[in-house]
């Protein structure tokens, strides 16, 4: 298999001599770009694939490098992973997290070439680029006509940001009832992943790892197992209130109040009492 590696700054090297060593991965070229924009990387890129047709193109572990491996990939009609942890040569199967680092995914491309971006892992010991292996300087093709960057939307400004109380609602939660009693509690709503996947959910509210971290003065912890995932979008709240009917719920080890029971019930309790005093 031939392999090609592409760096785009000096500090890259590392990772990608640490993810060849890891995989016993023996590269033939590298391709070392200069400071540009993405888009201006791009026709070199491909320019140099169809010199040197490499199986494999791996990228180092940025956005950059997950932008590049994805777009080079749709014009060769090749395939590209991001965030790869490993390739087997032999199986040519790339190996990722999924699930939020819960599990670990084994894909079998269909495509080639092969174009990975690869994960940010720790650096190992004596990993370097083969003395021999052939560097080309890449210069990147000015791009006139390009698309504008893109705007990069300030996170804080969603709703569940700045919210002094946060109603986290999970599958034992009941729909219809979370929105109506949110707004008795004032509180802005979020869902667990579990949740959003199920459907009928705003998926810009999910908390958690994959999702919105938030740090209200309060939140409401409804119908939620507290799956680890989900806790650490959860767990800078100054003051968490669980509500679950199982009594062995792990969410309940988080929480500074826990209240056993079926969720609705409690919420509509606390809502009339919120209501009596405001």
């Amino acid at each position: 298999m031939k392999i090609a590696v592409v760096t785009l700054r000096p500090e890259d090297e590392g990772h990608l001599a640490s993810f060849l060593k890891e995989n016993a991965l023996s590269p033939q070229q590298c391709w070392r770009m200069q400071n540009a924009s993405v888009a201006s990387h791009l026709a070199t890129l491909e320019a140099e694939y169809h010199v040197a047709l490499p199986d494999l193109i791996l990228f180092p572990p940025s956005e950059e490098g997950n932008e590049l491996a994805t777009r080079l990939a749709w014009r060769l009609r090749g395939c590209a992973v991001c965030q790869a942890r490993g390739f087997d040569d032999e199986t040519r199967t790339v190996r990722k997290a999924a699930y939020g680092n819960a599990l670990t995914a084994t894909l079998q491309p269909q495509h080639f070439p092969l174009c990975l971006s690869v994960v940010a892992a720790p650096l190992r010991q004596h990993a370097v680029f083969p003395a021999d292996m052939p560097v080309n300087l890449l210069t990147p093709v000015p791009v006139s006509d390009a698309l504008p960057p893109p705007d990069v939307l300030n996170k804080s400004a969603h709703p569940l940001q700045s919210a002094r109380v946060v109603l986290a609602a999970g599958q034992g939660a009941v729909d219809q009832a979370i929105e109506r009693l949110a707004q008795k509690l004032k509180a802005e709503t979020g869902f667990t992943r579990q949740r959003v996947m199920a459907g009928g959910c705003d998926a810009q509210r999910m908390l958690g790892i994959s999702g919105q971290s938030v740090a209200p003065e309060v939140c409401l912890i409804a119908g939620a197992s507290g799956a680890s995932a989900f806790m650490a979008g959860v767990s800078q709240s100054q003051f968490i209130v669980a509500i679950n009917h199982d009594p062995e719920a792990p969410v309940f080890a988080a929480a500074d109040v826990g209240i056993v029971g079926e969720a609705e019930e409690v919420l509509e309790a606390l809502a009339s009492r919120v209501s009596s005093v405001s």
